[in-house]
């Protein structure tokens, strides 16, 4: 080992590295926690390791190893991360440039601090992002301190949080592009981990969210987890904030409705390979009651063919009034987007997608998806909608939207990497129109820098 790093700050989602990181997570070669952004400190150790031992892994491994040079430091007070990129795309047309910036240090032998700010310039305004000054819009997507005592971690600021296995989405909690308020607390033991998320997602409004999730890993070879969401409006109530009290009997104990979801978890690794799986339960009918169950899950494969093809399978289906509840405060939202699944509810999908890793740098791949969205909302519950309350999935006039997108990825001399994309879209019935058929082409170039 001959690195020396303090890198509590985040790896951005969209960042080309973690197409790399996720390669080597399927080799099995880098062990990383259940939910992402993913700190720079989980994985520079691991990268140090890997580059002492590269001798034994095969060439592809070492070319992907190679990619995070420009990340490793020896700087132990201080160090940054730089992403730069500029897009366009054809149709419709968009074109922007942004500068990410992520950085940490240290304060004290157990206190960390980290941040970080985008500035973003585009055609097009970000209508779910922060207020716009002559075409700019500047985010601040982590902002926080760190209280680190051995293996546990407790955070108080900003930071963004995608749950789960999957690509970009989570079926409890997807990431948010200005990042969540609040705080966290990280606590490995062993084949157990635990940790607490708590948000304010609307202080005008008094909105809440609070996530704990206990996980126990069997030597890296099944990983399973509970996880239980709670979001409450109105009064601030002190029981939500004890992470290890369970919050549907706290809400029953406490004789209040709050919006209460519990999500199971599993992680099963192969060679070269994972299975991956969720269950959510936002409500259940165990007593004969004409009311809705509602449901969700998602299963994913993600693999590695003959060291060269990353091949990655998902389904996810959503059932109509998922996220809803009768108190319009408590709906599994924030500005309109859906905390959960980005779709919503009454909507299922399905993925695969194959990239060719090799030697030379040019990963040429191919994604296909497959989309049905039914005429339900995470705005309207049961109760108002009223009805049918078993009824046909997905539920009125269903669009659906057929995707494929072919391109090609270059790295150029690890800083720099070039991502060129065509995509051609297929909609049938395109907002819940009967008859309204249409179809779209686009080019996308994009062009990343990073330091």
């Amino acid at each position: 080992m001959f690195l020396i790093f303090l890198l509590s700050y985040t790896i951005p989602l969209d960042s080309p590295l973690m197409e790399n990181i996720e390669y080597l997570q399927i080799r099995g070669l880098i062990n990383i926690p259940h939910f992402r952004p993913y700190e720079m400190e989980w994985i520079i150790p691991q990268i140090d390791e890997l580059l002492v031992n590269r001798e034994q892994m095969n060439e592809n491994d070492r070319k992907i190893i190679s990619s995070f040079t420009p990340l490793l430091t020896k700087n132990q007070d201080f160090s940054y991360l730089l992403h730069l990129n500029g897009s366009y795309q054809n149709t419709p047309e968009l074109y922007y440039l942004f500068l990410d910036y992520r950085g940490g240090g240290r304060l004290t032998n157990s206190i960390e601090y980290s941040h970080g700010i985008r500035c973003r310039r585009s055609s097009v305004i970000d209508s779910l992002g922060p207020k716009e000054w002559k075409g700019f819009q500047v985010y601040f997507p982590q902002g926080e301190i760190t209280f680190k005592k051995n293996e546990v971690a407790f955070n108080i600021g900003r930071r963004n949080f995608l749950l789960g296995f999957n690509d970009d989405n989570d079926l409890l909690l997807s990431a948010d592009p200005r990042g969540y308020d609040g705080f966290s607390l990280f606590f490995p033991a062993g084949y157990f981990e635990f940790y607490n998320i708590f948000s304010v997602l609307d202080a005008s409004q008094n909105r809440y969210l609070t996530i704990h999730r206990l996980g126990m890993n069997l030597k890296n070879f099944i990983n399973l987890g509970f996880s239980e969401a709670l979001l409450f409006g109105g009064t601030l109530e002190p029981l939500y904030l004890n992470f290890l009290l369970p919050y549907y009997l706290t809400q029953w104990g406490t004789a209040r409705d709050d919006n209460v979801l519990w999500c199971f978890d599993v992680r099963l690794r192969l060679w070269n390979s994972f299975l991956y799986g969720e269950l959510l339960v936002d409500d259940y009918m165990y007593e004969d009651d004409p009311y809705p169950d509602k449901l969700g899950y998602k299963a994913g494969l993600k693999t590695i063919f003959f060291s060269t093809l990353v091949t990655k399978f998902s389904y996810t289906f959503v059932d109509k009034w998922v996220y809803t509840q009768r108190h319009s405060v408590n709906t599994y939202e924030r500005n309109g987007v859906c905390l959960g699944y980005p779709l919503g509810n009454d909507v299922d999908n399905i993925s695969f997608s194959v990239r060719f890793v090799n030697k030379f740098r040019l990963y040429p791949g191919i994604k296909i998806e497959y989309t049905r969205k039914g005429e339900g909302s995470i705005f309207l519950p049961y109760e108002e909608e009223g009805g049918d309350w078993n009824p046909p999935f997905p539920s009125g006039i269903v669009e659906k939207k057929f995707r494929m997108k072919t391109g090609v990825d270059y790295i150029l001399k690890y800083n720099f990497y070039l991502s060129i994309d065509i995509n051609k879209t297929y909609w049938r019935n395109y907002n819940h129109e009967p008859g309204n058929d249409r179809s779209e082409f686009s080019f996308n170039l994009s062009l990343w820098a990073v330091f």
